[in-house]
């Protein structure tokens, strides 16, 4: 692991690998390691870069600077640092999110885009319980902790996170049908809820990820092949369907039986869909 000073925030970085390269962006709440299983699998094809996103894993958390914009330029900043000049991006969740950034912002920098679960607040800004037709069980289990109507919340996503990590630092299980919850496994589960919180409380987080980033035109004139990739169970379809009508170069796919951890509960059809993209 290696450190970059990036747009007034401390990066933690690795890379693994040789061949073209392919940046690799974790969602919320997660870190680097939760790419390590799909990274190791394509080292062998591609130098694969890792990092933590701003306020998360062993990255800084300054007190501002959680735009969307804010991540991409973090994104393109690494890229400057490590002297990579053009790029494949792929991004989970709000991961993806920063790798549109960077692709709008950069064009001509980014040779493939691959947006996996993730909702654009352009596009989609309210994420309700009812936008998904089924609710996991991790998600009953957390709502089950709150005196919050789940049902009439215009936005269910950071909430839901938010009430996981406390879920977590009280000592109740989490399980879910993705074999992947947020908070639920692991010697760091409980430091990365706390970690989670600490980013809400301290920092203008809270207020700053939903804002709308780029947009709907910058989207459309994106040159590169875009891989829209969501899961059956996801609330955040109305963003890959809107990219889809919108792109110039769309490959929509859904991931039939899957909820929004998919790249960790079908890592290994994920590599294979992801070779035969990049290629």
């Amino acid at each position: 692991m290696a450190y970059a000073d990036i747009n007034g925030a401390r990066l933690a970085w690795q890379q693994l690998g040789e061949g073209p390269d392919l940046l690799l962006v974790h969602g919320l709440a997660a870190n680097r390691a939760f790419w390590m299983p799909v990274a190791l699998a394509l080292q062998s094809r591609f130098r694969i870069t890792l990092f933590d996103l701003r306020g998360h894993g062993y990255s800084s958390r300054p007190a501002s600077g959680y735009r969307p914009q804010d991540f991409g330029l973090d994104l393109l900043g690494l890229m400057d640092v490590l002297k990579i000049e053009r790029a494949a991006l792929v991004g989970h969740s709000y991961g993806g999110a920063a790798a549109l950034e960077a692709a709008g912002l950069a064009p001509q920098r980014v040779s493939h885009l691959a947006l996996l679960d993730t909702r654009v607040a352009r596009l989609q800004p309210l994420m309700r319980l009812h936008d998904c037709p089924r609710i996991s069980d991790v998600e009953r289990q957390v709502a089950a902790t709150t005196d919050h109507d789940w049902e009439s919340l215009p936005q269910v996503g950071y909430l839901f996170l938010e009430a996981a990590a406390r879920m977590r630092l009280a000592g109740l299980p989490l399980s879910a049908r993705d074999d992947f919850a947020p908070f639920g496994e692991g010697r760091g589960a409980a430091r990365a809820a706390r970690a989670w919180l600490d980013l809400l409380e301290t920092t203008t987080a809270r207020e700053q990820l939903d804002e709308p980033g780029l947009e709907a035109a910058r989207m459309a004139a994106l040159p590169m092949p875009v891989l829209l990739m969501d899961a059956e169970f996801s609330r955040c379809r109305m963003s890959a369907d809107t990219l889809q009508r919108i792109l110039a170069r769309p490959h929509r796919m859904t991931v039939p039986g899957a909820g929004h951890f998919f790249p960790r509960s079908h890592g290994p059809w994920l590599v294979e869909q992801l070779l035969a993209f990049l290629r």
